[in-house]
């Protein structure tokens, strides 16, 4: 035995000896260093360390104050292979030589763990050493072999240490704690203790310095070793390249004599528990073999007869296909085929209504129609069912509104409710976007199936329809449509077969109701192809309840355009975007914003206002000029997300910001104070605060503007009038504005700051003030406060309210106080000026009597021709149907009213009313809705007033029509 160790100590020793030598020929040669990495050496050949002086036993400082360990012996040796020197600062602990590293004093640590912490500072060096934890026992014990020999037993431990942590995990091992690993060793040593577990290096120094020489170790996981690095200052790449060359070329008999160096105890290897391991390896082998033997040759035979199978599959496979596709052509192409006839059918139909008929004729007229319309249907159906069997519907993705979507579907389906006589209501969340990005085609044939589905089936009751947006995720919408209503309903053995083709409820069903049982099956195949789920819910005699949940994008840069035609023309180029997480406040700007008609968009984060931002500013969409963000809402708050937009370089125009600040932080406005576009408001929310904010921030856009609009004015036939007109109010955008407008009819236009400025002006010039306008909110004194002191004084002068305050109850205060007109801001100038003369009896004076007075159209033919999706030869088609059915509706209704025949009155409008909304007379058809209600109600004040209206508003609305067909 001992000759063997001297045998391997002397090929150790030669190895090491020739290994030197050839470091010793040639360095670099060896290294294979680059240019940059020689210049680096020449540059910096003194490399400063950083070493622990108590790190036993990779490094330490000995008595004689040597650095030494295994992290000098590796320095020794790279030193020698690349000509550095290290040197190791004296006199200071690991804490200080860290701490002198990371400020750039030193250069390198010497000996280290790879943390995330420190990666911030250093670049790491490939490991050059690794370590584990082990058990140290008795050399003689040969009862234990690994860690789960030692359950049940008592084991020593250092108290407080790694090892310790590790052992609290097996409660089956008691713990003996000591102070100290030498402690513990002495008490292994001694028989006193069975095991001891630690750091294998730590220790086995340990041993050789307490000179206990009855130990051996056991490994318990070297899977779980940790390897020891150099870590270099972050301005020298160079360094760790040169520093891993010379690592990866120590050789493994060079490790070998530093590890057995330090670490001199021999770890011998149980062979006993060896062999027993190989046997019972060795016989699992043996029977997995045997086993794989087995089913190798039984499978072969189980794939040659599942060869034979499929191959029948697929023979059987291309044949249904074949059917199913012969089937689809057949249908498709009997469908065209009774399609041609059928529509002779309806239109001869339609024809011959027009005619002089009989009540008979009339009857068999009408059965023709629907059974020519239900025909149509199936084949539809049938139609539609072959398109999805082989594969030929396709979803599109496009813009739509939602809104046309369901005007169509009550347009198609009005004329089934008025049949029915039976309730119907439509109910949509406020909250789903206007537009939507998906399948308008698709959407309406699901809703219009269900729709039908629930009108058929129920004779009396009601119907109801009802969408609400049930999430929203960034811009997917998810929307539920439930359709109700109170008709037979269905047993639990009919909902198990109602999404079957060509199936219904039974066969009572069909003789009763009709149909080909295609429709469900349809609805279910869209809803599916649209990511969409359908579920159904019924008792039988109780009704149905069909839900449907589809997902959507939001159109944003749609819905900004849709709402930027019906904008204030002070802010209609004013694109803002709200970043706030309360629902309350959200919805109390969202009140605000839409009262001062500006155009907004709201978010409930700061990553999903900069997503926003950026796509408007990538798709070439008009871009967010104004930010109102809540300053509790993003997480790094409000301020630091404005500076994060403006940033950014692919937002070119950068919006302005608006930040709502709580009253409790007052001192958040110095941040904001020197920023020109920036300005801070203090929730909670004052509309007139916020307001002037907005003006503030886009004055010199708002002047410009009203420059313009001014300059329209002018050009317009209004005669000046001897006027003296007193302005209370503080802002003075809001001055300049009302200034400008009131000169158009008055040269007498005073400017006052506050309420009490208003007030002394009118006390001094009484008798000249002929009108004042006053705003409410004034520092000083408020509007409510001065209007109070100026009727104690006078009740005959007009005093307008002026004022962006759009909560409720402030108009009745108003009045109380003694105002006598409201006028809301932003203003709008044609309004401003005709309320402003109305309320100085001076309306009829101010027109030139030359002057023609326009009279606002009826008809919008833009918004008819996209309900007919831009189909003009089809628009103008159907105007001219309108104006044929409707020659005489004004005496019809006349006489009908006269008559005090209001139920049939009632019906007649109703008729006409879903078509005048078709062709674009979106005024006449609010006055049908509120005349229909008039009528139902039987209030004949009001509804013989709503005759003369109605009278004069569809008498203009033909003229119109005729005018168009020239």
């Amino acid at each position: 035995m001992w000759r063997m160790k001297n045998v391997r100590v002397a090929a150790l020793m030669i190895i090491i000896l020739v290994s030197s030598t050839l470091n010793a020929f040639s360095v670099e040669g060896e290294l294979q260093l680059t240019e940059d990495e020689r210049a680096f050496i020449k540059e910096n050949p003194v490399i400063k360390l950083a070493v622990d002086p108590t790190f036993f036993p990779y490094e330490f400082i000995d008595t004689d104050g040597t650095y030494s360990g295994i992290a000098a012996d590796y320095l020794e040796l790279i030193s020698q292979k690349t000509s550095l020197e290290f040197v190791v600062p004296s006199n200071l602990t690991w804490s200080q030589a860290y701490e002198k590293t990371v400020l750039g004093e030193l250069d390198m640590l010497s000996c280290v763990l790879k943390t995330t912490s420190r990666e911030l500072y250093f670049n790491y060096t490939a490991p050059y050493y690794y370590t584990y934890r082990s058990i140290f026992v008795s050399a003689f014990n040969r009862e234990v072999s690994q860690l789960s020999d030692l359950y049940g037993k008592t084991v020593a431990v250092q108290r407080n240490s790694s090892h310790h942590s590790f052992l609290n995990d097996y409660p089956n091992i008691t713990l003996s704690l000591y102070e100290t690993v030498d402690e513990a060793l002495q008490a292994v040593a001694e028989a006193k203790e069975l095991a001891f577990i630690g750091n294998f290096a730590t220790t086995n120094f340990i041993i050789k310095q307490i000179g206990i020489t009855n130990l051996r170790s056991l490994s318990i996981d070297r899977d779980t070793r940790q390897g020891l690095h150099f870590a270099v200052r972050k301005d020298w790449p160079e360094l760790v390249t040169i520093l891993n060359k010379a690592i990866a070329s120590i050789t493994e008999a060079e490790k070998i004599a530093i590890n057995n160096k330090w670490l001199g105890i021999e770890t011998q290897v149980d062979y006993s528990r060896v062999i027993r391991i190989a046997l019972m390896v060795g016989s699992v082998v043996f029977v997995i073999i045997f086993i794989t033997l087995f089913w190798t040759i039984r499978l072969k035979k189980e794939v040659e007869r599942r060869k034979i199978i499929e191959a029948d599959l697929k023979v059987a496979k291309r044949e249904a296909e074949v059917a199913n596709q012969i089937k689809s052509t057949f249908l498709a192409r009997m469908s065209h085929e009774i399609r041609t006839p059928l529509n002779a059918i309806t239109g001869m139909s339609y024809i011959l209504k027009k005619t002089e008929l009989t009540a008979t004729q009339q009857q068999y007229l009408d059965k023709i129609s629907r059974a020519s319309k239900d025909m149509l249907s199936i084949i539809n159906d049938i139609l539609d069912f072959s398109k999805i069997e082989s594969g030929k519907i396709s979803i599109e993705h496009i813009s739509f509104k939602l809104d046309d979507v369901l005007e169509q579907l009550l347009n198609i389906v009005s004329f089934k409710i008025e049949e029915q006589e039976i309730d119907f209501t439509l109910n949509k969340d406020s909250t789903i976007p206007t537009f939507l990005k998906g399948d308008p085609i698709r959407l309406e044939q699901v809703l219009l199936n269900l729709v039908n589905n629930a009108l058929k089936f129920t004779k009396e009751g009601e119907v109801s329809l009802s969408i609400r947006q049930i999430a929203k995720v960034k811009s997917t919408c998810f929307l539920e449509f439930t359709i109700k209503d109170s008709g037979i309903g269905m047993s639990q053995d009919q909902l198990d077969s109602l999404f079957v083709p060509f199936t219904q409820a039974d066969s009572s069903i069909n003789r009763r109701f009709g149909g080909t049982g295609l429709g469900l099956s349809i609805v279910k195949h869209l809803v599916e192809m649209m990511n969409g789920t359908v579920s159904v819910f019924s008792e039988l005699g109780e009704g149905s309840t069909f839900v449907v949940q589809m997902e959507f994008e939001e159109d944003y840069n749609k819905d900004y355009e849709e709402k930027k035609a019906e904008a204030s023309v002070y802010f209609e180029n004013i694109r803002v975007l709200v970043v706030e997480k309360s629902l309350f406040h959200t919805n109390l700007l969202k009140e605000y914003l839409n009262a001062f008609n500006i155009v907004a968009e709201f978010v409930k984060t700061g990553n999903r206002a900069i997503e926003m931002i950026e796509s408007a500013a990538v798709d070439g969409s008009h871009p967010y000029n104004l930010l109102i963000v809540d300053y509790e809402t993003p997480k790094q708050n409000g301020i630091k997300l404005c500076q994060a937009i403006q940033n950014i370089a692919s937002i070119r125009e950068k919006p302005k910001c608006l930040l709502m600040f709580p009253i409790t932080k007052l001192e958040l406005y110095d941040e904001v104070e020197s920023d020109l576009y920036t300005l801070g408001i203090t929730k909670p929310i004052i509309p007139s605060v916020l307001f002037n904010a907005i003006v503030e921030l886009f004055k010199i856009n708002i002047m410009a503007k009203h420059t313009k609009i001014t300059d329209q004015i002018k050009s317009k036939p209004i005669v000046k009038q001897p006027l003296k007109i007193l302005v209370v109010e503080d802002n003075k955008t809001n001055q300049f504005i009302a200034k400008s407008l009131l000169e158009q009819i008055s040269d007498q236009v005073i400017l006052t700051d506050n309420g009490l400025e208003g007030v002394n002006y009118f006390i001094a010039h009484v008798d000249e003030i002929d009108l004042i306008l006053m705003d409410l909110h004034m520092p000083v004194m408020d509007g409510y406060e001065a209007t109070k002191k100026i009727r104690n004084i006078s009740n005959k002068v007009p005093i307008i309210a002026m004022t962006a305050d759009a909560i409720a109850g402030v108009k009745e205060k108003c009045i109380e106080v003694g105002f006598t007109r409201f006028v809301s801001k932003p203003f709008d100038p044609d309004t401003f000026i005709k309320d402003i003369l109305e309320e100085s009896k001076l309306l009829d004076k101010a027109l030139d009597p030359d002057a023609k007075v326009e009279v606002a159209t009826i008809l919008n033919k833009n918004l008819g021709i996209r309900a007919f999706s831009g189909n003009e030869k089809l628009y103008y088609q159907v105007l001219a149907v309108y104006l044929t059915e409707n020659s005489d509706t004004v005496e019809q209704v006349k006489t009908l009213v006269s008559n005090g025949d209001y139920n049939a009155a009632a019906k007649l409008i109703h008729k006409i009313k879903s078509s005048t909304g078709t062709i674009g007379a979106k005024a006449l058809f609010d006055f049908c809705i509120d005349f229909q209600f008039a009528l139902e109600n039987k209030d004949q004040a009001e509804i013989l007033e709503m005759t003369a209206v109605f009278d004069e508003k569809l008498t203009q609305l033909l003229k119109e029509i005729t005018l168009n067909q020239l």
